[in-house]
């Protein structure tokens, strides 16, 4: 499972941002880079079966706090 998961990202990286290096849309590129990461990892953990820790502690504090 882990290989499929390396081989998709690996095709997705070469093939998506190319574009927008092309037209010249740096920012762009970087958001969708640092995005491409995050969910790479995610999906790499998942299939190594490692334990995520869950965000919804943080997010009940944070509305907690904000009223």
């Amino acid at each position: 499972m882990v290989v499929y998961i390396v081989i998709i990202y690996v095709f997705v990286a070469i093939l998506d941002p190319y574009g927008l290096l092309k037209r010249g849309m740096k920012r762009d590129f970087y958001v969708c880079s640092v995005l491409y990461l995050i969910s790479f990892s995610l999906a790499f953990a998942l299939s190594m079966h490692w334990k995520i820790p869950s965000p919804s502690p943080l997010i009940e504090n944070l509305i907690k706090r904000l009223y």
